[in-house]
């Protein structure tokens, strides 16, 4: 071949290597049944072997309508919650038969909008994602060909999926559990930009039920950096907190670093407590209490959302374990 290409088999090289018609290899590598002798389908898949054949994932979404692809769009493949959240994602599309294919948006709306369409091209039957678009630039996609699956997202996109781990529940718990230890002067270090995130409401529920004023509310990134420099602003005020909770692992150990630098212990002079989940949260000192999301549940349910959405609910809703360790005091 030119220039040591290697020519792609089709079917109707399967046809001339079995001596049957093309429709006839359609019908045996379909698995359509009473269309071919089970002798004669035998020949048509030892010819498709023997011509390492492949058939064209364009051609088959044309012909069924499925491609059995998933597109999957991660903000930060580097973020340990996410990297584990796409390696659940792609045992829970095998188990349908599915292939994913993975894209990242480095949490950036013009490189996600450019993704999904990318994916939508590609003629993947549904694409997953943690978006960072607004419910307004949700709602322009289309999604006539391609529905959408959104984690964590608080957008309702007319016929889209969501599913969430409870965000709202999950802070109120783990706030709770900072009060029962008799801290009252708390701080919540928060990467996002919603003031009405579950989280939020999360942290204002706990403070009301035990008749506190809400705690702060730091501006942060769900990141180490985001985490390491909202807290030396926290510590170098006047009125420092008792408690500490990062909104995500990665906040956390940047917190972490700050408090050791600041010369304070933990959890004896401040406590610290992080959400995700994550292997990091063992591997600290003193270990991190976290709040573990149930990542193989969320992987499920969104492939399964993706793939049935007629028998699924518009939003799904999974509970998180608070994980006790060292940090919290306990």
């Amino acid at each position: 071949m030119p220039n040591g290409t290697r020519h792609r088999a089709t079917r109707a090289d399967v046809a001339r290597l079995a001596n049957v018609s093309v429709a006839s290899v359609s019908y045996a590598l379909n698995n359509i049944p009473n269309k071919v002798s089970p002798q004669t389908a035998e020949r048509i898949r030892q010819a498709a072997q023997m011509l390492d054949y492949r058939p064209s994932t364009f051609a088959r979404a044309l012909k069924t309508g499925t491609s059995k692809t998933l597109g999957i769009i991660i903000p930060d493949f580097s973020n340990p919650y996410f990297a584990s959240l796409s390696d659940e994602i792609e045992t829970a599309a095998s188990g349908y038969g599915y292939s994913t294919l993975f894209a990242s948006s480095h949490i950036d709306a013009d490189t996600e909008r450019s993704r999904i369409d990318k994916l939508q091209r590609r003629d993947v039957d549904a694409v997953l994602t943690s978006s960072v678009l607004s419910s307004e630039e949700l709602a322009a996609i289309d999604q006539s060909h391609c529905r959408l699956v959104f984690f964590d997202h608080p957008a309702r996109v007319a016929g889209s999926k969501c599913v969430s781990t409870d965000f709202e529940a999950a802070i109120m718990t783990m706030t709770a559990h900072l009060i029962d230890h008799g801290h009252t002067n708390m701080a919540l270090l928060y990467g996002g930009d919603d003031p009405s995130d579950a989280r939020i409401r999360g942290w204002a529920r706990a403070h009301e039920a035990a008749a506190l004023p809400t705690g702060r509310i730091v501006p942060s990134h769900f990141t180490r950096e985001g985490g390491y420099s909202a807290t030396l602003q926290l510590l170098s005020g006047d009125n420092r907190p008792t408690a500490i909770l990062a909104a995500s692992d990665l906040e956390a150990l940047g917190a972490l670093r700050a408090i050791h630098e600041s010369e304070l212990r933990i959890p004896q002079d401040i406590a610290l407590v992080s959400f995700d989940g994550t292997s990091e949260t063992l591997y600290t000192w003193p270990q991190l209490t976290t709040m573990r999301q149930n990542i193989s549940e969320l992987a499920k349910k969104a492939v399964n959302a993706a793939l049935n959405p007629d028998s699924t609910p518009d939003v799904q809703l999974v509970s998180a374990e608070l994980v006790i360790r060292h940090s919290c005091g306990c």
